[in-house]
């Protein structure tokens, strides 16, 4: 077999963790003791740094500083609260009741009156004194008086309508000529009514054309004689792009509203009112768990770290896969390291990542013999030895001897050590290697491997102790 192949390291995360796990009394007992020190050493500085008065007394007005702030914090936000709600069933009731906001802005229709009103004054020429003119007076009072809620009353409940949205639709502007460079205003008031239909439309006109006639009587009483005469009346539909605006902005109003109210609904309830203060006791026991817990996942960090640290930078031999993928020698067989018995958490551990030995040493010698005899072909001589203990690779050549007609079998201390095993090596025709994980290194191996090869025998396998 070749022997002269390059190995690129890989590491095996399977590998590392089980290496990690078996270390778990170690990481228990660092983290133990890292959570002890440095719960204990926060714990003795928290009650010194709680009985001192001057703390007591800073931290005392601290917390009725921030006790104040919270209880003026809540109650703002509770009273903002309010009032969006407020605003915000406000907002909704007027887009579901106000005719304007659900009217279509493409199909309006629209009635619509022009009103002269004539008063008695006259300009007396040559005179110095003039007659006071109450004309603006009047043509004021009948737009103010006319979109009042009192005016409005008796029309809103002949149609239904609440004053509120019935103001929303009458429009009373007062008209104007052009003379030169100079706006001046007219007798002329043009009344506009708009609604979803020709109708109701016509209605409220109707009414409030009504309502001039005893508005008429009361104004000349209070300011001055006038007449007032209806000069033109017509009803048709129209399109109101800026009325579809307004409708957008009132329901984006809305959503406006309902963002401002989920926010401070979560201002609310984000904020929290400050804890308070504790006995020195208590903050001790609490700091102190605290800082114990801390400690203890910082050592059992430290201590994984640490191993993971050793597996990575190791030369040592971790399992039989592993040596079996990384030096390509035959893994013959695994006999188990005797010594104390492992306990219930190293036997789950070993069962988990596969180490479990169901056979015998004997089965497995004969596993292992069974194997050296399909590999050895005309091999009639074979030499066993290893870097660990010569007494376990005496063992195994024992049982090996036993189980294998035919072929004889010698064993040799570490070949890196022992002259003799150097003598014999040239006098047999195969060599089986006996190493041990956890002990055995690579290096060791490749100077094994290498005398065996320049030497030009065979190296039949590895029987690996794990």
């Amino acid at each position: 077999m070749d022997q002269n192949n390059t190995y690129e390291q890989e590491i095996d995360l399977k590998d590392l963790m089980f290496a990690v796990l078996h270390k778990w009394r170690s990481i228990l007992l660092v983290a133990i003791v890292a959570g002890v020190l440095l719960g204990g050493v926060k714990a003795v500085m928290t009650y010194q740094s709680q009985n001192d008065e001057e703390t007591i007394l800073a931290a005392e007005e601290q917390y009725e500083d921030d006790l104040h702030s919270y209880e003026r914090n809540k109650e703002t936000m509770e009273r903002e609260l309010g009032n969006l709600q407020t605003d915000i069933e406000n907002q909704q009731n007027y887009l579901e009741k106000s005719v304007l906001m659900n009217m279509s802005p493409y199909d309006i229709y629209e009635a619509r009156a022009d009103i002269f009103v004539k008063t008695d004054y006259e300009i007396m020429p040559g005179m110095f004194y003039q007659n006071v003119d109450y004309t603006d007076t009047i043509l004021q009072t009948y737009q103010s008086v006319m979109t009042s809620v009192a005016f409005l009353s008796h029309i809103a409940e002949s149609t239904g309508i609440d004053v509120q949205y019935l103001q929303e639709l009458i429009q009373i502007e007062r008209g104007s000529t052009v003379v030169g460079n100079t706006s001046k205003l007219t007798n002329l008031l043009t009344v506009t009514v708009k609604n979803s239909s020709k109708k109701d439309a016509e209605a409220v006109l109707k009414k409030l054309l009504e309502g001039i006639e005893s508005l008429q009587v009361n104004i000349t009483a209070n300011i001055g004689e006038h007449t007032v005469n209806t000069v033109n009346k017509s009803t048709g539909a129209t399109v109101d792009l800026a009325l579809a605006d307004r409708q957008r902005e009132q329901n984006n109003q809305l959503i406006s509203l309902q963002q401002s109210l989920e926010e401070k609904q979560q201002a609310l309830n984000d904020l929290e009112e400050p804890a308070k203060l504790t006995s020195a006791s208590t903050a001790t026991i609490k700091s102190g768990i605290k800082y114990g817990i801390l400690g203890g996942v910082l050592g059992g960090f430290m201590i994984v770290f640490f191993v993971c640290v050793v597996f990575v930078m190791s030369d040592k031999v971790y399992s039989s896969k592993e040596l079996r993928r990384r030096s390509n020698v035959k893994v013959l067989g695994v006999f188990p390291v005797s010594g104390k018995k492992a306990g219930a958490v190293d036997r789950l551990l070993n069962r988990l990542e596969g180490k479990v030995f169901a056979v015998t040493e004997e089965d497995e010698a004969a596993l292992i013999a069974a194997n050296i005899s399909n590999y050895a072909g005309e091999i009639k001589k074979i030499l066993v030895t290893g870097t660990i203990a010569e007494d376990r690779v005496t063992h195994v050549a024992r049982l090996l001897s036993d189980r294998l007609s035919g072929i004889e079998i010698v064993s040799g201390q570490n070949m890196l050590k022992n002259v003799e095993t150097i003598k014999m090596l040239p006098s047999c025709g195969g060599v089986v290697l006996v190493e041990q994980a956890g002990l055995t290194t690579y290096s060791m191996m490749g100077q094994e491997m290498e005398k065996v090869v320049d030497l030009q025998k065979e190296i039949i396998g590895c029987i690996v102790f794990e």
